[in-house]
């Protein structure tokens, strides 16, 4: 499988993803801006942080432009984060014996800002406004938001129709796991996705998402 993904990254597929997931990433972004002004939402200083809550990641086209961030910035502060994420994933064999999910802070946020921001994943350009998408099925789910700003607005306003984005990214994949010829199926923190991506950037042989689970 490793030696086709890099096959397969010369050919200028994982290029062509990185491309695509970029622009539907500035679509994100615009349309969560566009919302968060009207919610008066502001993040700076929030006293519930998202970037401590367990927010999974399930598609490889997400991973793949994580690691393009994680190549980008300082060495340093890369070997700093993958530092990081390996105590926070070794936190996790913890919580079944507490009973409890601990509220651990991503290993990309340094004092309120995260070090991959521009390759942070779609949940967290989407998370905190009122959405609402559209199940194949026809089934619609809804939320109010983060837990700051649904203890704000009780009814909310406008939703963020989060259908087209979900779409378009289930498309970006589907055609990536064809050209690589990828199967897994993936559910992945942040935390986990950094320690697969230093096995990529660090040792030379198989790509390894799954890292070795």
């Amino acid at each position: 499988m490793g030696e086709d993904f890099k096959t397969a990254g010369k050919q200028g597929i994982t290029g062509e993803v990185i491309r695509r997931i970029a622009s539907l990433y500035g679509e994100m972004d615009r349309a969560y801006a566009e919302f968060a002004g009207e919610y008066q939402l502001d993040c700076a200083g929030c006293r519930d942080n998202c970037c401590t809550q367990r927010f999974y990641h399930y598609t490889l086209a997400e991973y793949i432009f994580l690691l393009e961030g994680l190549k980008k910035i300082p060495f340093a502060k890369r070997d700093l984060i993958i530092k990081r994420a390996r105590v926070v994933v070794g936190s996790y064999a913890h919580e079944a014996q507490a009973g409890e999910i601990f509220k651990l802070m991503c290993p990309a946020n340094f004092e309120g800002l995260c070090a991959l921001y521009f390759w942070r994943p779609m949940i967290c350009r989407l998370h905190g406004v009122p959405n609402f998408f559209t199940m194949p099925g026809g089934e619609t789910k809804e939320s109010g938001g983060c837990a700051v700003l649904a203890e704000k607005h009780k009814q909310p306003g406008r939703l963020l129709d989060r259908t087209p984005f979900y779409s378009a990214l289930a498309a970006i994949e589907k055609d990536l796991r064809q050209g690589l010829g990828f199967r897994q199926k993936l559910r992945r923190t942040t935390a986990q996705m950094i320690l697969d991506m230093a096995l990529e950037l660090d040792v030379e042989g198989e790509f390894s998402p799954e890292g070795g689970i």
